[in-house]
């Protein structure tokens, strides 16, 4: 028998389900020079990145910008009278979830978990090429950044295990920083649950609205960050098997960073860019050589850029 859960889901457009879309395309990971030892060239014959913990990323306002949107979005469509009392009442007080469910095997059978979770983010740019993603790995009047260009669906591809078993959640999604957009975002979205909506669902709301607000917690950041064009690989993993994936810890000006690290095939590597360089066409096309050498010797096939920003200092 269905639930009624699964019956107002069925009702549902695609974009209002739960689950963000996956993004598509090349991405690109901006580093420091230094680190393409550890990515590219370590002992797991893998690309091997770092995902950070959520609530330890540099930015002090992650994860508070979508409850006060939602708020507001909730208010203007009461405004406008799009909602009644009783329905404006019901959406806004509903909150952002602390569980999550994950589809489990065992044994052979699949079964349904709800629970607290752990959130990790990996963290890449639309663009290869962007001055101030640049000046983050800038040292004096140089640069000694690099980016690696990754193919998201060879990402996906590369966490088959994950899947299988279903104790984590791998997506690759966009971060969306305008606050008209983050605001239309969600006010499509409730359109559409107030268009299905049942008194008999008011459970369902409540869930699969506290679960999209989660998942956009994830994805809403401030304009100020807007330059960096951010798409993110974020992992969930379930706390009760929070030892599926062992979590290591790094240091970073002053704080202490829990991490996990994500193991990437190597066909996922498509470009390598080196940031701005000030030497000369000879010494640059050498850099280019020597990368090409070291690439090819392990395996990788990859475009070799360099960045077209006309610095001088």
């Amino acid at each position: 028998m269905q639930s009624l859960l699964d019956e107002f889901i069925m009702k549902l457009s695609v974009k209002t389900l739960p689950n963000n879309r996956n993004y598509k395309g090349e991405i690109f990971h901006y580093t420091a020079l230094r680190n393409i030892e550890p990515i590219l060239l370590n002992s797991c014959n893998q690309i091997v990145l770092w995902a950070s913990q959520f609530d330890c990323l540099n930015d002090m306002s992650e994860g508070t910008i979508v409850e006060e949107c939602y708020r507001e979005v909730c208010r203007s469509l009461k405004a406008d009278n799009q909602i009644s009392e009783t329905l404006y009442n019901l959406l806004s007080s509903i909150k952002l979830s602390r569980n999550e469910t994950f589809l489990v095997s065992q044994n052979g059978n699949v079964k349904a978990y709800r629970g607290e979770y752990t959130t990790y983010i990996a963290s890449f740019s639309k663009n290869n090429d962007l001055l101030p993603m640049w000046n983050y790995y800038s040292k004096g009047d140089m640069f000694e950044g690099i980016n690696l260009g990754l193919d998201s669906e060879k990402i996906l591809s590369s966490f088959p295990t994950f899947f299988a078993d279903g104790k984590i959640q791998v997506s690759i999604n966009s971060v969306v920083y305008d606050p008209e957009e983050q605001q239309q975002i969600i006010r499509e979205f409730l359109l559409d649950i107030i268009e299905k909506y049942e008194e008999k669902h008011e459970s369902s709301v409540r869930a699969i609205v506290s679960t999209k607000l989660t998942s956009w917690k994830m994805l809403f950041k401030q304009k100020c960050f807007s330059h960096e064009q951010e798409v993110r690989i974020i992992v969930k993993i379930a706390n009760k098997w929070n030892g599926v994936l062992p979590v290591k810890f790094r240091t970073t000006a002053g704080y202490i960073v829990p991490y996990i690290e994500l193991k990437i095939d190597k066909s996922a590597l498509k470009s390598v860019t080196f940031g701005p360089f000030r030497g000369t066409e000879s010494q640059i096309g050498l850099q280019k050589k020597t990368l090409s050498q070291m690439l090819t010797s392990n395996q990788y096939r990859a475009n070799i850029n360099v960045s077209k920003v006309p610095v001088r200092y």
